[in-house]
């Protein structure tokens, strides 16, 4: 009798066994099945697709032979707002109304542009080697407040990268505050670079104050974002070879002037040109011009 009790007990431990090992097998099937109908393979097949696409674009890249020019358009803004109703028409020049920039923005991403950071053009010329899509750069002098207020809001709308060149001792309400300046940078779609103290005529001062407003400038906003600054914004454009080699002492690695033009010299990266953008110019339209003179 014994014995059969003991048969029982071990007949009901056992079901008992079986029973919890098919609960939970039930459970992670289960499980399996809420994730594989929770996800959405067309989404991740675009995803992959994207991804792989940028792979391809950012290991498609063309030698720029010695002798050779690369096209790559950095293009300049000022403000972006409305001018001032008693500004002359030189003035007026600096301003683009943001529905206008926004219109830019759209028009230059449907031509199949990519946006870049100038350091990021400076390393593809630095290389010698361009990639095959088309590349631009966006800039913007001064560090004007209405670039945080009208510009940037565009910019992210449409994840466009910019770079924006900065006076270190120059500030009040109609320029970036320092939070904002540290704001954009942490972005991850804006470049901060210099744009020397006090934005002189380096032509036109003494070699002393040249020296001061790129090295202090280039200091300050390292210490501000602790990071390097690799890129230097000529003042009105002006520049001359004593500047060009005190640039590169300081340890910029690259430097921005004027010019109505989109090729740039890989063999100076301290005079690389950039277009600036008025109110009336087609820039799609300027844009093939320059490439296909």
């Amino acid at each position: 009798m014994a014995i059969l009790e003991k048969i029982t007990k071990h007949k009901h431990l056992l079901f008992d066994l079986i029973i919890a090992i098919l609960v939970v097998l039930i459970i992670i099937l289960l499980d399996l099945f809420i994730t594989s109908f929770s996800s959405n393979p067309a989404e991740e097949k675009n995803v992959q697709d994207k991804q792989a696409a940028d792979s391809q674009i950012n290991n498609r890249l063309v030698r720029i032979e010695p002798g050779q020019r690369a096209f790559l358009p950095i293009l300049n803004f000022h403000h972006i707002s409305q001018a001032s109703v008693k500004a002359d028409s030189i003035t007026r020049s600096f301003f683009i109304e943001p529905e206008k920039f926004e219109a830019i923005v759209k028009s230059l991403i449907a031509e199949g542009y990519r946006s870049v950071f100038v350091s990021e053009a400076v390393d593809y010329l630095n290389k010698r080697e361009m990639p095959t899509d088309k590349i631009m750069a966006i800039t913007f002098d001064d560090g004007n407040e209405d670039f945080y207020t009208n510009a940037w809001p565009i910019l992210q709308k449409y994840k466009v990268k910019s770079s924006v060149y900065i006076m270190t001792g120059v500030g009040g309400s109609k320029y970036l505050s320092k939070d904002q300046v540290v704001g954009l940078d942490k972005s991850g779609l804006v470049e901060i670079g210099s744009h020397t103290i006090f934005h002189p005529y380096l032509t036109k001062v003494s070699v002393d104050r040249q020296f001061k407003e790129l090295k202090d400038s280039k200091e300050f906003l390292e210490r501000l974002l602790n990071k390097p600054v690799a890129i230097l914004c000529y003042p009105f454009g002006l520049y001359n070879k004593t500047i060009e080699a005190m640039a590169q002492e300081i340890g910029y690695k690259a430097a921005l002037t004027f010019d109505k033009d989109a090729w740039q010299n890989p063999d100076n990266l301290y005079e690389l040109k950039r277009i600036s953008i008025y109110p009336s110019l087609d820039i799609i339209k300027f844009l093939h011009k320059i490439k296909n003179p």
